[in-house]
Formats: C-alpha cells, sequence, structure tokens
C-alpha cells in the first residue's frame, strides 16, 4: 500500500504521535473557537488515557491494529504492556522501524489479510475498525486473539441510514451488522461506553479552522488563477474538477450536528468465547 500523504501531513503538521479525535472531559463547557493546537493534542493523550481504562487486568500481550505512528502502541508499552503493531501503510512503518529498532514488531499487511503467527490476549482497534470489513475482520480476530481473550474497539458506527448519500453513512460500518457478527465468530460484548459528547469538540474545532482559514484560501487561489492564469485554470478545473469537489464534500464530515444525527462514538470492549 502507498504511503498514506495526507496522514504523514497531519502528523508532521500537528506534531502528535496521536490520530484521534481525541476525549474531552467537560466538552458542554467548551468555547470551540478558543481551542488550541495545544489543547487538542492533550485531548489525544486523555483519549488513549480513558480507552486504556478498559483493558482487563490480566492482558499482558497487544496488537494493535491501525496503529498509526506509535502514539497508542508508546503509551501501552510503557503501561508495561509487550506491544505488537499492524497497518497496511509504509510510512507508519518507516516511523515505528526507527523509533524501535525492531523492538517493537510491525505486520505491514491489512487486517483482513493477517495471518496471526501467534495469539494475543488483546486486540486493540481505535479508530481503525471503520476501515476493516466486517465479516473478515472478525474472522482474523477468532484466530489472533486467545480463548477467554478480548477485542477492545473505539470508533464511530452508525445507527441511522436515511438512504442518503452523506458521507457519515460512507465512512462508517453499520452498528447492528459489526454487533451481531461479534456475535456470529464467538465474542461477547462485556462492556461499552458512548464517548460522542466527549470527542466532537475536536470535529467542531477542526471546522472552525476550515471556515476561518481553508475555505477562504481555496477561495483565494481560485480567483487569482482565474484572473491571472485562466488557461492553466480552466485545464486543472476540468482534469482535477470532480476529484477536488469530492474532497471538499467530504469537510462535511466535520459537521458534528450531522455525525450525531447517523452515528455513535463507541467503546466495545468484546470477550471471545472459550471453546
Amino acid at each position: 500500500m502507498p504511503i498514506d500523504h495526507v496522514l504523514k501531513l497531519y502528523s508532521e503538521t500537528i506534531r502528535s504521535p496521536y490520530l484521534h479525535y481525541g476525549f474531552w472531559d467537560e466538552p458542554s463547557s467548551l468555547i470551540v473557537d478558543d481551542i488550541t493546537l495545544d489543547e487538542i493534542v492533550k485531548a489525544q493523550e486523555r483519549y488513549i488515557d480513558h480507552l486504556s481504562s478498559f483493558i482487563p487486568d490480566e492482558v499482558k500481550n497487544i496488537l494493535d491494529v491501525g496503529a498509526g505512528i506509535g502514539g497508542n502502541s508508546d503509551f501501552l508499552i510503557k503501561k508495561g504492556y509487550t506491544v505488537d503493531a499492524l497497518s497496511p501503510d509504509e510510512y507508519q512503518q518507516k516511523i515505528f522501524q526507527e523509533k524501535y529498532k525492531g523492538n517493537v514488531h510491525f505486520y505491514k499487511t491489512k487486517f483482513e489479510d493477517f495471518v496471526p503467527p501467534k495469539q494475543y490476549d488483546l486486540i486493540l482497534e481505535s479508530e481503525s475498525a471503520c476501515y476493516i470489513k466486517i465479516e473478515e475482520g472478525w474472522k482474523v480476530a477468532k484466530e489472533a486473539i486467545v480463548d477467554g481473550g478480548y477485542l477492545l474497539a473505539s470508533d464511530y458506527f452508525y445507527f441511522f441510514n436515511d438512504g442518503s448519500s452523506d458521507w457519515h453513512i460512507k465512512a462508517a460500518h453499520n452498528e447492528e451488522k459489526y454487533l451481531e457478527t461479534a456475535k456470529k465468530y464467538g465474542f461477547t460484548l462485556i462492556k461499552e461506553f458512548d464517548q460522542t459528547d466527549n470527542t466532537m469538540p475536536t470535529l467542531d474545532g477542526a471546522k472552525v479552522f476550515v471556515d476561518r482559514f481553508l475555505h477562504p484560501t481555496i477561495e483565494f487561489s481560485s480567483n487569482y488563477f482565474i484572473l491571472n492564469y485562466p488557461f492553466i485554470s480552466k485545464f486543472f478545473s476540468k482534469i482535477l474538477g470532480k476529484k477536488i469537489d469530492s474532497k471538499l464534500e467530504q469537510l462535511s464530515l466535520l459537521n458534528s450536528k450531522d455525525f450525531k444525527k447517523y452515528k455513535r462514538y463507541m467503546i466495545y470492549l468484546f470477550k471471545k468465547e472459550t471453546t
């Protein structure tokens, strides 16, 4: 799989080892316009601290699926867990190799294609479940987790589908189907937590940034090229117009009101049945 350049840009710009929404303790008291970059980084730190509190005491070794650039893995290692990491992304693999010098095993593969050489006490899917095909993902999880072991998922799932082509539906798994498939493969849901409200300030803050800086910049650049380089502007509009429009449409994912209309951001802890 080629490098995820958006992820690379994000990690090098934000300068945070974490690639998730962040967890806000008192979201209703926040003034969105005043959220700073430092506060976003601190919210991301709270996210993994809160998520790790769901890990059962008997867990010793963990497979971090969709490991990003290692923020969660590093946190868990410092907590005393033995951690392996998995991702299909070359950039993430490079980061792990440089940081851990081979001391953390990194599987460069999609989880659906993963052939586990050993079993784990727990698999962590922190904002990666939505990228994994449901059926195939649970099938691999069953092979990769010890009997009586766990899968801890923290991600958004849609619970409402109005038949539209809204990006909030496109970019998430159906919650009911996800939970039903877990049962099919012998996993029991033993704990859940709805953290939707605690994660929405990250979206609200990002939307403020887009409205305040990104949209005006795009509008200025477009007008500048139309006025000064009409031929080049027309050429790129014809070649890239649809792709740009599609990417701009995806910015609707930053609308927290629509997010809550269609989706929930959940923590699910599943236990694999003993055979």
